[in-house]
């Protein structure tokens, strides 16, 4: 069950950011912000600063920082989605988790 939880808050991430992309692309702006707000806030947060220490001026060009925008968009997304759905679909054990990690 966990692994379709993951497989669905991907697919999830990847279409709510495609649908920014498409959105914008189209000339549909009002709600391209709100779509991308994971991505922003990651990178604002760590990961700007992260790609400047990669050597060779690698993670500093306008193609890293978009594909780690896009990542990081599909993620704070799939995170999200995931644990909405983990609300709505909770594990359905016979017996709970042990506190300790001992049985």
């Amino acid at each position: 069950m966990r692994k379709k939880l993951i497989w669905f808050s991907g697919l999830g991430g990847a279409f709510i950011t495609l649908l920014a992309v498409v959105l914008r692309s189209i000339g549909i702006y009002p709600p391209v912000p709100y779509l991308t707000y994971p991505g922003v806030y990651l990178m604002q947060a760590f990961v700007d600063r992260m790609l400047g220490w990669i050597p060779w001026g690698l993670g500093d060009n306008l193609i890293s920082e978009t594909i780690v925008f896009f990542a990081l968009n599909v993620a704070g997304y799939a995170a999200f989605i995931f644990l909405i759905l983990r609300i709505f679909f909770p594990h359905r054990s016979d017996e709970s988790p042990s506190l300790t990690g001992g049985k």
